[in-house]
């Protein structure tokens, strides 16, 4: 018998779609009827509640390997859980990790070295995040839409990164940006991230203008790997 916690609202992912009336196709409870049209505030928090989770892991040397929206649970008060750790892997020794068999990636959201080395770090789990944050902010968007994941390698290292949706913030884009940095000591870590989506929690109104959400362009919720 396996004992674990009952997380009520489903995953992130479903969370943020269902909020805007979008099919959630990962968990659906009929009972849990999720809050409509989130707040940037409310988006802010999940924010930094998965880089304050990841911010944990990553002091215990454990890199995730598949940080998504999906993997992230939301539980009572919305607090937002890190969870599936069935590609997590300790470090303990040398704080990187060499992936040596052929499986399938969670390509979107699989990290520049990673997906051209097959070597992980917790930096990967940065990468990875930030391609979480433009999830959370499009309000369940997919990534790279319209792009077929068998190009995005190639695109990547031509230097593509997915460009900055028209209500989010400079300061915020950027931020998504340095998750994105092809080396991946330039790339911030979770515990700067932790302190830095802190902060701006407490200043959200400047960061995401939700009256600028254009729905029509987050409309698509395939998830291509």
């Amino acid at each position: 018998m396996v004992l674990i916690e009952y997380i009520p609202c489903g995953d992130l992912l479903g969370y943020l779609r269902k909020s805007r009336g979008l099919n959630d196709t990962y968990y659906n409870n009929p009972d849990i009827k999720p809050e409509t049209n989130l707040t940037s505030e409310q988006l802010m928090k999940f924010a930094w509640q998965v880089a304050d989770g990841m911010s944990h892991l990553s002091s215990k040397k454990i890199i995730h390997r598949d940080l998504a929206a999906r993997n992230v649970l939301v539980g009572e008060g919305e607090k937002c859980k890190v969870t599936d750790f069935g590609m997590a892997r300790n470090v303990e020794q040398d704080d990187i990790y060499t992936r040596k068999s052929r499986g399938r990636l969670p390509v979107k959201w699989t990290a520049y070295e990673a997906l051209l080395y097959r070597v992980y770090t917790t930096q990967s789990d940065v990468w990875s995040y930030g391609v979480l944050l433009y999830e959370i902010f499009t309000v369940g968007g997919s990534p790279y839409p319209d792009t077929n994941a068998r190009l995005i390698a190639d695109k990547i290292q031509e230097g593509y990164r997915m460009p900055k949706p028209r209500h989010v913030d400079n300061k915020l884009y950027e931020i998504m940006m340095k998750c994105w940095e092809e080396e991946p000591s330039n790339r911030p870590t979770f515990e700067k991230l932790r302190k830095t989506m802190k902060d701006m929690e407490r200043n959200h109104k400047m960061y995401v203008n939700l009256s600028q959400y254009d729905t029509k362009l987050y409309a698509n919720i395939t998830d291509q790997e």
